[in-house]
């Protein structure tokens, strides 16, 4: 849902939760809920569902599964068990799920999640995803706030998944192109390396860029914590195509509602042209951790996630509250 619509939904409701134990909740928009169980341990708890975006199925579960996990390492979070969460459409035949399944169940085994249930409705499309709970110590926490002026921006994955898919469902291009397997690659490129370096060298804030694309997220971080971000539009990581992809309208409705929610708190560069402006809007399935670091360690962590294979970089800054609240610069 749009941020839009979700925000008025969500409008009037009790959403603040009269219980010391709840460590993260609604108010932060956080990537995850947080339960304390005592001094040491607290609950990780998250859900997440898609749509397929691709035809394997197996890859298909991948992504879901890795999408789904990722909330818990952005927390800074070891996932533990899952549930998985299936909406199977009529009349496919069994070997179509039981692939999904099975390359859930992959992904789940290299992060040391046990699959311990799920449940699954009949349905018109195929929807699957899978409910997540992981621990952390609550000293620990990776929120999406915190971030200080000073800090460095450092994004650990490329951007345009969303257009590249959408290309890809427009038959614009085949799964034996690259951009098909850069695209497949980054979305089952799991965090948990990003994220262990991110506590290592003392992240401020963290948070994991998905449905809201690099603008809503960092709109969430930058209010959260108080600062401005400054992000140079230059010094982003792309997928290969993506650009080409998003100058030939591979847009969806996602990137559309994206752009209305940064309205108004998001300055862009005279002459940015709107194709560009989209790359910031587009939304993210299993993306990076945009993370705000200490400067002086922003460098060498974007260089050690790039040489595993990240497509890491240090994007921009955080800065006092002056202006909008997300400032891109060329």
């Amino acid at each position: 849902m749009s941020p839009e619509d979700l925000g008025r939904i969500l409008e009037g409701l009790p959403l603040s939760v009269d219980d010391p134990r709840v460590l993260v909740g609604f108010e932060s928009s956080d990537d995850a809920g947080v339960y304390q169980i005592d001094e040491d341990r607290a609950l990780v708890l998250t859900v997440d569902v898609i749509t397929p975006l691709v035809d394997d199925p197996r890859d298909f579960g991948r992504i879901a599964a890795t999408n789904a996990i990722s909330d818990v390492w952005a927390m800074g979070g070891r996932p533990l068990v899952a549930l998985n969460i299936s909406g199977f459409a009529v009349g496919l035949p069994v070997e179509v799920y039981q692939e999904i399944l099975s390359g859930a169940s992959e992904v789940a085994r290299a992060a040391g999640v046990a699959i311990v249930g799920g449940h699954t409705i009949k349905d018109q499309e195929i929807k699957f995803g899978m409910a997540v709970v992981g621990e952390v110590h609550p000293d620990r926490i990776l929120a999406n706030t915190g971030a200080h002026p000073g800090d460095a921006l450092v994004l650990t994955k490329a951007l345009g998944t969303s257009a590249l898919v959408t290309a890809f469902k427009n038959d614009a291009f085949g799964e034996d192109d690259p951009r098909y397997r850069a695209m497949l690659a980054s979305m089952t490129r799991s965090n948990r390396e990003a994220a262990r370096l991110a506590a290592k060298v003392g992240a401020h804030a963290v948070t994991d860029v998905t449905g809201f694309g690099l603008s809503g997220h960092a709109l969430e971080m930058a209010e959260g914590s108080g600062v401005c971000f400054e992000i140079s539009f230059s010094a982003l990581p792309v997928l290969e195509g993506a650009m080409e992809m998003l100058q030939e309208n591979f847009t969806c409705a996602g990137g559309h509602s994206n752009r209305e929610r940064a309205r108004g708190k998001m300055e862009i560069p005279d002459g940015m042209e709107r194709f560009e402006e989209y790359l910031l809007h587009d939304p993210q399935t299993s993306g990076g951790l945009l993370m705000a670091l200490p400067p002086e360690e922003a460098a060498a962590a974007a260089a050690q996630l790039s040489a595993s294979g990240h497509a890491a970089a240090v994007i921009g800054r955080v800065l006092p509250v002056q202006g909008a609240p997300l400032q891109i610069v060329r």
